[in-house]
């Protein structure tokens, strides 16, 4: 009855029911009663000490209870963390349960609000970095950065500070401040903190990657786009015809084509990667039997030819995938196989 009237939405109902029920003392369903009406005190009322009472003599009264080890833990979490400031520990379990229910901006100016309401609210901390990773999801890292900082300001040489700092040195590392963040996370890699350390030498490793994959790119883009250019200024100081098409824009076309269109089918994001290379690929192979049918280079000239047109296509494969996000799944299936 008292749960149908809490799925009703009649939490005081409920409660009243729970209250009124005659249950024999110590016996299983007594036991329930008084659990149910700490969750429900918990859950809708958000009264953390009250519900803290009731967990406590739920735990008291049935010690080898189907719910003591839950309603023991529970208990233990709003005394240490609503204690100072119950008022807090309510709004903040509420906007959290609202935010996992239906995301919305708007919760970000309560948490907020909650931060600079409570300055003794224990998980004050967690709260700004709970709003930091909302804004930065958001692409905005000033505000989340702002967070971070009154996390760096208010807790100094905490374990918390220490992660706020490595987050913000994260953050450094999206926005391609590679100097910066490694050299935060190289202050951390001998930390006395364990999860700091951690935390600091994984993001040290990932750091090294991302700058490299970066500087990869940027010089792929350079070599991809200076070989085209070189092309193409060949071809109109010889004034070579694009027509007939060249053997091997007629061979690849068709080819790359059915490849794009195929791996649509499996997965959009890779599908946007095999048509930038099908794409690129197909005006390569264009450019480059257009010019080597009016020059034929020969000797050192054919195999620097040789090499800059293969390191132009591997450029292309490769900013193709770093620009749509695969080059972390390249690798692993590089690593473990197309199976896995």
């Amino acid at each position: 009855m008292a749960l149908a009237l809490e799925r009703q939405g009649k939490v005081p109902d409920a409660l009243a029911a729970l209250a009124s029920a005659h249950e024999p003392p110590g016996s299983a369903s007594s036991g329930r009663v008084l659990y149910e009406r700490a969750r429900i005190t918990d859950e809708h009322l958000r009264d953390p000490l009250s519900a803290a009472k009731l967990y406590g003599d739920y735990v008291a009264a049935f010690p080898q209870g189907p719910y003591a080890r839950l309603s023991a833990d529970r208990q233990q979490y709003l005394v240490r963390n609503g204690t100072p400031a119950p008022q807090a520990l309510a709004e903040y379990e509420a906007i959290l349960g609202e935010f996992a229910r239906h995301p919305s901006a708007q919760l970000v100016p309560r948490m907020s609000q909650v931060i600079d309401r409570y300055p003794a609210f224990p998980l004050r901390p967690r709260a700004c970095f709970w709003l930091a990773n909302i804004l930065r999801q958001r692409q905005d890292f000033d505000g989340a950065a702002h967070w971070l900082g009154v996390v760096l300001h208010d807790y100094p040489g905490t374990g918390d500070a220490h992660r706020a700092d490595i987050s913000l040195a994260q953050d450094a590392v999206s926005q391609h401040q590679f100097a910066a963040a490694m050299s935060t996370f190289e202050r951390y890699v001998d930390s006395d903190d364990p999860l700091a350390r951690e935390l600091a030498r994984a993001q040290l490793r990932v750091a090294r990657n991302l700058r490299l994959w970066f500087w990869l790119f940027r010089g792929g883009l350079v070599l991809l786009g200076g070989w085209l250019a070189a092309l193409t200024l060949g071809i109109l100081r010889r004034h070579a015809p694009f027509w007939p098409l060249p053997f091997e824009a007629r061979l690849f076309g068709p080819i790359a084509v059915v490849m794009a269109l195929l791996t649509f089918v499996e997965s959009r994001r890779v599908g946007v990667a095999v048509s930038i290379i099908a794409g690129g690929g197909v005006l390569l192979a264009t450019l480059q039997g257009v010019y080597l049918r009016a020059s034929a280079p020969r000797g050192l000239r054919r195999l620097v030819h040789v090499l800059v047109s293969a390191g132009a296509a591997a450029s292309l494969a490769f900013c193709a995938i770093d620009a749509c996000g695969l080059t972390d799944l390249v690798i692993t299936t590089i690593e473990q196989g197309a199976d896995r």
